[in-house]
């Protein structure tokens, strides 16, 4: 069975993760550059993780009160019980789990990850083959132009100037084509002057 990527707003929101190892640790980085509020419990912590900034760190055993209010949970601890029971739970209380490495445990994966500022691409394989994912991530990787975050983060900072300014749809969507081209081509160093010029021709052919 295939699974749907959602793209979810997670900045803020509450996440546990159980596991103190490196397997805890590798999705600790995935998750800390999108803002969310990162709980680690565990009974103990690798270096990597005790020098780790921005996470919140309980040094103890998993207790199944750990999962209250969190938006989802993961699973990294090398005790298959524990592993069971943290899915267990967080399915009678419809809370999104990952255990890695168990795809049977888990209600979403983890996916592999192309990340430049805003733009986000994420690729899966249903927890069957992590490597054919990475596989495909590298190529896209090795896809995304030079400057692509700051493309991404122009034609957003734009958009609600070109609703105003060009009611009809087929001439704002032209509008928008222009401005990501010369974005694109100049790596995202296009000036507000530029822009303007695009919207103000435009425009005159209202």
């Amino acid at each position: 069975m295939s699974y749907f990527p959602f793209f979810m707003e997670i900045k803020d929101k509450e996440c546990l993760v159980v596991g103190g190892g490196m397997v805890a640790l590798r999705k600790i980085e995935k998750l800390l550059p999108f803002g969310v509020k990162i709980t680690v419990v565990s009974p103990a912590f690798c270096s990597e993780i005790e020098e780790l900034e921005g996470i919140d760190r309980i040094c103890r055993r998993f207790e199944r009160e750990d999962i209250e209010g969190k938006m989802f949970v993961i699973g990294a601890t090398d005790n298959e019980a524990v592993n069971r029971d943290i899915s267990v739970l967080c399915r009678e209380k419809n809370i999104p789990v990952n255990i890695v490495d168990d795809p049977k445990k888990c209600t979403f994966f983890f996916p592999a990850l192309v990340k430049q500022g805003e733009f986000v691409a994420g690729f899966s394989s249903g927890g069957g083959s992590p490597l054919a994912a990475q596989y495909i991530r590298k190529k896209v990787e090795d896809a995304v132009p030079v400057g692509f975050d700051k493309v991404v983060d122009v034609l957003s900072a734009v958009r609600e100037q070109v609703k105003a300014e060009i009611p009809d749809m087929k001439k704002r969507e032209s509008v928008f084509k222009k401005i990501f081209a010369l974005a694109l081509e100049k790596e995202g160093n296009i000036t507000k002057t530029e822009i303007d010029e695009i919207i103000r021709k435009e425009g005159e052919h209202e």
